[in-house]
C-alpha cells in the first residue's frame, strides 16, 4: 500500500485560480461550457491530519484521504483505490466513501486479460438520500481512445442524473496514456467538468445560484479523488 497524501498536499498547496463566467444560463447549450461556468483552481488548506490534507474549490472546502493498494503476483496484478472525502457545501457536510480499481493477468510481461475498471462512491451527511456515483470503462471513438483512456459515469443527486465522460478541457492534446479530464452534463447539456491535464486540477462549476452547482462540485471532486490506474 502506498499513501498518496503527501503528494496530494503538495499538489493542492498552490493559490487558486478563478474566473467569473459570462452571465448566461448554465443550461444554455448554444454557449460553450467553458464560457458559462466558473473556472476555479484547487487550493490547499489545513486538514484534520497529515494523511487527510484539506482543500478548497471556491466555497467548497473539505479534506481528502487517497490511497493506493497494489497486489502484484507473477501472473496477476490488481490496483485498488480507496478514497474518503469530506465536502462542505452550503447545506452542510457531505461525506463520501469511494473505492474501485482494475486488474490484469500477465504471462512473461505480456498482458492477456484486463478486468473492467470500476469506481463507486456512497454519500452521507448532507447529501440527498439518493446520492450515488459510479464510473467505468467506456469505448469512445478511436481518436478519443488515442488521446486518453475512456471512462464514463453518473451521479444521482436529488432525483437528477448527471453524466460524465473523459474529455480534454485544456493543456496538451494527448495525455500520454493518462486521463486528462472529465466533462459533466445534465439532460445532454454540459454543465461543468474538471481538468486534470496540468500541474494542478481546475474545476468548471455552474455559476453561483445555479441549482446544479452543488451536485457538479461534489461530482467533480469525487472524480478528482479517483487515483486512476492509468495515471500511476
Amino acid at each position: 500500500m502506498r499513501l498518496a497524501s503527501l503528494a496530494l498536499a503538495a499538489l493542492i498547496a498552490t493559490a487558486p485560480v478563478a474566473m467569473t463566467p459570462v452571465a448566461v444560463s448554465a443550461q444554455d447549450a448554444s454557449v460553450p461550457m467553458r464560457d458559462r461556468t466558473e473556472r476555479i483552481g484547487l487550493s490547499g488548506r489545513r486538514g484534520p491530519s497529515l494523511f487527510r490534507p484539506g482543500f478548497a474549490v471556491g466555497e467548497y472546502t473539505g479534506w481528502a484521504s487517497l490511497r493506493d493498494n497494489e497486489v502484484r503476483l507473477p501472473w496477476q496484478s490488481r490496483d485498488f483505490t480507496p478514497a474518503e472525502l469530506s465536502i462542505v457545501i452550503p447545506g452542510g457536510e457531505v461525506t463520501a466513501s469511494c473505492g474501485g480499481g482494475q486488474g490484469h493477468r500477465e504471462i512473461l510481461g505480456i498482458t492477456f486479460d484486463r478486468e473492467p475498471l470500476s469506481y463507486d462512491c456512497d454519500y452521507a451527511g448532507a447529501a440527498p438520500a439518493d446520492a450515488a456515483m459510479g464510473l467505468a470503462l467506456a469505448r469512445g471513438s478511436i481518436l478519443r481512445r488515442l488521446q486518453q483512456p475512456q471512462r464514463a459515469g453518473f451521479l444521482m443527486w436529488n432525483g437528477v442524473e448527471y453524466r460524465t465522460e473523459t474529455r480534454r478541457l485544456g493543456g496538451l492534446p494527448f495525455g500520454g496514456g493518462a486521463v486528462m479530464g472529465y466533462v459533466i452534463s445534465r439532460d445532454g447539456v454540459e454543465v461543468g467538468g474538471v481538468d486534470l491535464n496540468g500541474m494542478r486540477p481546475t474545476f468548471y462549476l455552474p455559476p453561483q445560484g445555479s441549482p446544479d452547482r452543488d451536485a457538479v462540485a461534489v461530482f467533480a471532486l469525487s472524480l478528482w479523488a479517483f487515483r486512476d490506474p492509468a495515471n500511476r
